[in-house]
């Protein structure tokens, strides 16, 4: 089959694609050209590029398949009128997820021990510097609990902190849940009440209508001036003016974004005027999760191949 990741520069993705596919062409593809170079292309894997309704009407797509699990820039209406299958990979169980949440703790530490700060030290020849918070008994709120906001809730409570989750259902009595002993869990109407208790706020819910602008104003004003924010959902889960003005005017400490509204994010950005660390979009990008991710992928696409039930496909009314 003919597959092309929609961008270029993703080397590490096409090898070990092609590594599980060995008798298909894994190839790669500019998003603004896909229609003239890719237009025999069977299967499309968006990775971070928009698929409208221009590349989803490619005369020889049979699928959109997702390196990993965001779907928000893809116009699934479209796929699904043109009859083309669209699948992700759910970040638990592949490393995805305990590599976003890694990144996660990195953020947290970072920000609590004023890690710029302390490389500012170094490079002036100044020793000591400014004092940093521990995260012992500090109170985490982890917005966003599925398989990335269980990875990070177990790795805080080894830190011995107070985690607290926000869901759109809330707590559920599963075994899956009963492993991670976390203090607190609320539906999505909690989520001032738990804001009110944060030392940081984790996001890590999926993009999609309800969650789009998550973090305004509303939700900023609920925050202590010593609260950090993290994002490592998408960029968009936070209203962009809400969180510039809250580090301009010092209601929240500082920020870790590893996703934004545009990507790549502009080095001139206004946001990194303040204390934001910030990574580009590297949640998922290590060596577990990589191979993990492809595995599942080629699953699907021999799935594909052979006629069979798809996983994890959203358009579920073309399974079949």
């Amino acid at each position: 089959m003919k597959i092309y990741l929609c961008s270029e520069g993703f080397r590490r993705i096409r090898e070990v694609l092609q590594k599980h596919l060995p008798d298909d062409e894994v190839l790669e593809c500019a998003p603004d050209k896909l229609t003239q170079q890719a237009s025999d292309a069977e299967v499309l894997i968006p990775t971070l590029s928009p698929l409208g309704a221009a590349q989803l009407a490619l005369p020889n797509l049979k699928l959109v398949q997702q390196f990993g699990a965001g779907l928000d820039a893809v116009d699934i209406a479209a796929a699904t009128r043109n009859g083309v299958h669209v699948a992700n990979v759910p970040a638990a169980g592949t490393g995805n997820a305990e590599s976003v949440a890694e990144l996660t703790i990195l953020f947290m530490l970072a920000l609590a021990r004023q890690f710029p700060k302390a490389q500012e030290s170094i490079r002036m020849g100044q020793l000591a510097g400014a004092t940093g918070w521990t995260l012992k008994g500090r109170t985490a709120v982890i917005v966003g609990y599925g398989g990335i906001g269980r990875e990070i809730a177990k790795r805080l409570l080894g830190f011995e902190m107070k985690v607290l989750a926000v869901s759109r259902s809330g707590p559920k009595t599963s075994a899956q849940e009963a492993e991670v002993p976390i203090q607190g869990h609320y539906p999505q109407e909690g989520l001032h009440q738990a804001l009110g208790e944060a030392d940081f706020v984790l996001l890590a819910p999926q993009l999609n209508d309800e969650t789009r602008g998550l973090m305004g104003s509303k939700e900023f004003a609920c925050l202590k001036p010593t609260s950090f924010v993290i994002n490592v959902a998408r960029g968009a889960v936070i209203d962009y003016d809400a969180l510039l003005t809250a580090l301009k005017d010092k209601k929240i400490a500082g920020a870790g974004l590893d996703v934004f509204w545009q990507e790549p994010i502009d080095p001139k950005d206004r946001l990194l005027q303040y204390n934001v660390i910030a990574t580009p979009h590297i949640g998922g990008a290590t060596d577990l999760s990589f191979t993990g991710i492809a595995r599942k992928v080629a699953e699907n696409i021999g799935r594909l191949k052979r006629g069979e039930l798809l996983d994890n496909c959203v358009n579920s009314d073309l399974v079949g």
